[in-house]
C-alpha cells in the first residue's frame, strides 16, 4: 500500500509571497459604500487570516519549524499578553459592543503579524521580496498623490493639501504610508551596484518626498528628519568603521539630493499654488497659539488627568472616544467629538490602564533590543545588519505615527508595521536558533491553529457587522447632518445591524433610529429607542436632548426641562443644545434656571445664545441692573449687529420707551420736514 504524501515545503512556497502580496495591499481597498473604507479593509484582513491559517493547517506538518520559532518569541508572547488583557476591558468597559468591534480587530493585527512571520520565517529572499513589494505600492501611491495634485491644479490652480489624501482616507495616513516605505526604497539603493537602478529608485525617492512637500504634514516633516539623520548616520558608521570608501558617504546623496530638489521644486513651483512646504515646516513647534497642536496637547493632559485616577483599569479598550467627551465638553463643538487621543500609546493607557499601557509599549523595546542585539553579536552579512537597521528606522517613522496620530486603527500604515516587526522577530529567532535550539512543540503548534479559528470565525461575524453597519450609516448620517428623514421608516431598524451599537461619531445608533419614529409621532417607541441609546454613549447627551424634545411636543415641560438641563450642562457648546434648553426656560418662565446657566450660554461669545438670552430674559424679568449690564456687554462685543442693538436698547429703557421715543422721532422727523424747527426740536429732545 502506497504511503500518504504530506504536503512538503516545495509544494508551500507558492503561497507566501500570493498571501504576503495581498495582505500588503489591503489598503487599495475602497470604500465599498461605506462611510470609512477601514470596513471593509478590516473585513479582508479578517478574509487574508482565515486563508492564512487554513494554509498552515494544512501544510501543519513542513511549517512546524516556523510555527514555533515565531510564537514563542518573547515580543509575539507579549503582544499574545497584550490582546489577553485588552479582552478583559470587556467586563469593565463603558461600551462593551465597542470593545468587541476593537478586540476584534486588534486579534487580526495580531493574526496578521504571526502569519507574515511564519510565511517569511523560510522565505529564502524575504529581505528583496519585503523591499520590492513595498517599494513597487509606493510607486502606485506617490502616483495616485501626484494626479490628485494635479487635476487640482488643472481644475482651481492650486493645491488643497488637508484634501490630498492619494488611496487613502486622510492627509495624515497618506503621508505616513509613504514615509514608512521610504527605508526599503534606500535598502534598495544601497544594496543595488548598479547605478541606473539606483537613479531610477532615487527619483521614487524624490517623487515621494516632493508628495510629502505638497501633503503638509508636519508629523511626516519630523518622521522624514528622523530617515535623514538615521541614514547618514548609518554611512558614516559605515565609512568610519567598515570601509573607508568615499561610495559610502557619496550613498548619502541618494537620499539628500531627492530631499534638496524636492525643497527645491516646492519653493519654485508649487509654493505659490498653496503647498508651502517650507513655511508649514516652520510651523512646527509645542506652542499652544496653534490651534491643533494645542488641541492635542488639550487632548493629552485629558488622557493623563483619567490615567492618574485610573491607573489600573481604563475606560475599555476602544472606549476613550465616549469617555473623552466628558472631559472635552466645554469645547466640543456640535457632535464633533475628541474621537482620538492623537497618541496610540497614552489611549491605550487611558483604555486599558498601565498594564496595558506597558505591554503595548513593550512590543517596540522588544522590537529595538532584538535590533541591537542582532547588529551588535549576530554573525549575519553587512547587507542583512543593514537591512536590520532601515527596519529599526522605518519602525521609529511608525512611533512618531502612533505617538501624533492613531496608527492602530488604519490597516493603512499597520500591514507595514506587522510586516517589519515580523521580519525583526524573524531574525532575532534565526539568531538565537544559531546559538541554542528552539524546540519545536507540534502540539503547541495545533492549538495555536484551534485557538486562531476560535477566534477568527466571531471575527468574521463581527467585521463583516462593521462593514455593513457602515454601508447603513451612510444613509442614517446623511439624514441626521441634514436633518431629514429619506430613509423609510420601514427600513430603519433594519438597516443596520447590532454591532456596533454607536456610528462612527459615536451617536448611538437607536437614538438615531428613535428620530425617525419621533418625527412620525410614534413617540413611545421612539422613548424606547432612546432608553437604548443612552446607555451605548452616557456623554454625547443626543439621547437626552432627543428625548427632552419629544417630551416638549407631548406637553410634558417637566420632564422635557430635566432631559433639555441634562443636555445642555453635558455639551453647553452645543447649539441645539442651548436653543432647545433656553427654549423650555421660556416655556416655565423660570429665571433661577436661566440665570444658572448663563455663564455657559455666553462662554464661547456665540452671538446666538446672546441674542436668545437676552429675548428670554428680558420677557422673564425685565429691567433689572444685571440684565441691563449684560445688555451692554452684548452691544460691546457685538456693535454691528442690529438685533442686538436693539435688545439693548429695549432693556436699558424698557419696550413701552423705545416705542415712545420712536413716535416722537417720527413725529419730530415730519415738523422738522414741514420746517416746523422749533416744535421738531421739542420732540427730538423728548424721543432722546
Amino acid at each position: 500500500m502506497a504511503k500518504k504524501q504530506t504536503p512538503n515545503l516545495d509544494t508551500f512556497q507558492l503561497f507566501p509571497p500570493i498571501l504576503l502580496i495581498l495582505y500588503l495591499c489591503i489598503g487599495f481597498i475602497p470604500n465599498l459604500q461605506a462611510v470609512d473604507k477601514i470596513a471593509p479593509q478590516w473585513l479582508a484582513m479578517t478574509g487574508l487570516n482565515l486563508a492564512s491559517l487554513l494554509t498552515f493547517f494544512f501544510y501543519r506538518e513542513t511549517l512546524s519549524k516556523a510555527i514555533s520559532p515565531v510564537l514563542s518569541s518573547l515580543l509575539s508572547l507579549t503582544y499574545i499578553g497584550f490582546i489577553a488583557w485588552a479582552g478583559l476591558s470587556y467586563f469593565y468597559a463603558i461600551n462593551p459592543t465597542e470593545v468587541l468591534v476593537n478586540i476584534t480587530r486588534q486579534v487580526n493585527v495580531l493574526l496578521m503579524f504571526l502569519s507574515m512571520g511564519i510565511l517569511l520565517y523560510q522565505m529564502k529572499q524575504k529581505r528583496a521580496f519585503v523591499s520590492w513589494a513595498l517599494t513597487l505600492i509606493l510607486g502606485v501611491e506617490i502616483y495616485a498623490v501626484l494626479a490628485e495634485a494635479l487635476e487640482m491644479v488643472n481644475t482651481n490652480g492650486f493645491i488643497n493639501s488637508g484634501a490630498l489624501k492619494g488611496v487613502t482616507a486622510n492627509r495624515n495616513i497618506t503621508a505616513f504610508s509613504l514615509a514608512i516605505k521610504l527605508p526599503f526604497v534606500l535598502y534598495l539603493i544601497y544594496n543595488f551596484k548598479k547605478g541606473s537602478l539606483k537613479i531610477v529608485l532615487s527619483a521614487l525617492v524624490f517623487l515621494t518626498l516632493l508628495g510629502l512637500s505638497m501633503i503638509q504634514s508636519r508629523a511626516s516633516f519630523i518622521a522624514t528628519g528622523l530617515i535623514l539623520v538615521s541614514y547618514t548616520i548609518l554611512h558614516l558608521y559605515l565609512y568610519l568603521k567598515v570601509e573607508r570608501k568615499i561610495s559610502q558617504l557619496l550613498q548619502i546623496g541618494f537620499f539628500v539630493i531627492p530631499l534638496v530638489l524636492a525643497v527645491v521644486v516646492n519653493q519654485t513651483v508649487i509654493a505659490d499654488k498653496g503647498a508651502d512646504a517650507l513655511s508649514r515646516a516652520a510651523t512646527i513647534s509645542v506652542s499652544t497659539d496653534d490651534g491643533s497642536i494645542n488641541q492635542r496637547l488639550r487632548y493629552y493632559e485629558d488622557v493623563f488627568t483619567h490615567i492618574k485616577s485610573n491607573p489600573i483599569l481604563g475606560t475599555g479598550l476602544g472606549n476613550w472616544k465616549l469617555k473623552s467627551i466628558d472631559y472635552d465638553s466645554k469645547d466640543i463643538n456640535g457632535y464633533v467629538v475628541p474621537y482620538h487621543a492623537h497618541s496610540d500609546f497614552i489611549q491605550l493607557g487611558a483604555e486599558l490602564g498601565i498594564i496595558g499601557f506597558l505591554l503595548y509599549l513593550g512590543l517596540f523595546l522588544w522590537a529595538v533590543y532584538y535590533v541591537y542585539v542582532l547588529l551588535r553579536y549576530a554573525t549575519f552579512s553587512l547587507e542583512e545588519k543593514v537591512f536590520l537597521f532601515l527596519l529599526l528606522v522605518a519602525l521609529g517613522v511608525y512611533s512618531v505615527d502612533a505617538n501624533l496620530n492613531f496608527p492602530i486603527a488604519r490597516p493603512q500604515v499597520l500591514v507595514v508595521w506587522t510586516a517589519l516587526m515580523a521580519l525583526i522577530v524573524i531574525y532575532y529567532q534565526q539568531y538565537k536558533a544559531q546559538i541554542q535550539q528552539i524546540k519545536e512543540n507540534k502540539k503547541v503548534n495545533l492549538l495555536f491553529m484551534v485557538l486562531a479559528l476560535a477566534v477568527l470565525l466571531p471575527s468574521l461575524y463581527v467585521t463583516n457587522s462593521v462593514y455593513k453597519s457602515l454601508k447603513g450609516q451612510m444613509f442614517l448620517l446623511q439624514d441626521f447632518n441634514s436633518n431629514q428623514f429619506n430613509v423609510p421608516l420601514n427600513r430603519v431598524e433594519t438597516l443596520v445591524p447590532n454591532i456596533p451599537n454607536i456610528t462612527v461619531t459615536t451617536i448611538p445608533i437607536n437614538s438615531v433610529k428613535a428620530r425617525y419614529f419621533f418625527n412620525a409621532k410614534q413617540y413611545d417607541k421612539a422613548l424606547a429607542l432612546i432608553d437604548k441609546g443612552t446607555d451605548a454613549n452616557p456623554y454625547l447627551y443626543y439621547s437626552e436632548i432627543l428625548k427632552s424634545q419629544i417630551y416638549f411636543a407631548q406637553g410634558k415641560i417637566d420632564s422635557a426641562f430635566v432631559n433639555a438641563r441634562k443636555a445642555f450642562f453635558g455639551l453647553p457648546n452645543n447649539d441645539l443644545h442651548a436653543s432647545h434648553y433656553i427654549n423650555v426656560i421660556n416655556q416655565k418662565r423660570d429665571a433661577e434656571a436661566l440665570e444658572e446657566a448663563f455663564e455657559l450660554l455666553v462662554a464661547k461669545g456665540k452671538i446666538s445664545n446672546w441674542r436668545n438670552y437676552l429675548i428670554i430674559a428680558s420677557q422673564i424679568s425685565p429691567r433689572n441692573e444685571v440684565l441691563i449690564e449684560r445688555a451692554k456687554r452684548a452691544a460691546t462685543l457685538f456693535p454691528e449687529d442690529n438685533n442686538i442693538q436693539q435688545l439693548y436698547r429695549a432693556i436699558v429703557v424698557g419696550q413701552q420707551a423705545v416705542n415712545e421715543a420712536n413716535s416722537f422721532s417720527n413725529l419730530a422727523l415730519a415738523q422738522f420736514n414741514q420746517q416746523d424747527y422749533a416744535n421738531a426740536a421739542t420732540n427730538f429732545e423728548l424721543a432722546i
